[in-house]
């Protein structure tokens, strides 16, 4: 069991390697946001694509300003293979938790439509 996180983590870092070299490349063939072309509104997805390539460059606060959604995936990512590499519980089990931090996740995407400091990003 331990076996296949060790190769899932290889897997996970070869996949960022090859992302890091290609991120322009992605960058580029990517279509802009459908909805805020047409709204005016940013959807949850908007600044994903930024986000990653600064998170991939290690400026994880400006990767959170574009997209907090990504950094707490890779955050989460990064602790939930830390739990099964070394069986220790890292993340919390609390149902309440995870649906609190969604509805905050999800908050933040709405409130950044309506507040001019937040859709600066």
């Amino acid at each position: 069991m331990k076996n296949k996180f060790v190769i899932l983590t290889f897997l996970l870092i070869a996949g960022i390697i090859f992302l890091k070299l290609t991120i322009s490349f992605w960058m580029n063939l990517l279509p802009e946001c459908y909805i805020l072309k047409n709204t005016g509104l940013y959807c949850p997805g908007c600044g994903a694509t930024r986000a990653v390539a600064f998170l991939l460059n290690g400026k994880i606060w400006t990767a959170f300003k574009y997209n907090p959604g990504v950094v707490s995936l890779a955050v989460i990512t990064v602790l939930a293979i830390s739990e099964k590499m070394f069986n220790k519980k890292i993340l919390p089990d609390n149902i309440v938790f995870w649906v609190v931090f969604i509805i905050v996740l999800f908050g933040y995407y709405i409130l950044r439509n309506f507040t001019l400091s937040l859709s600066a990003l």
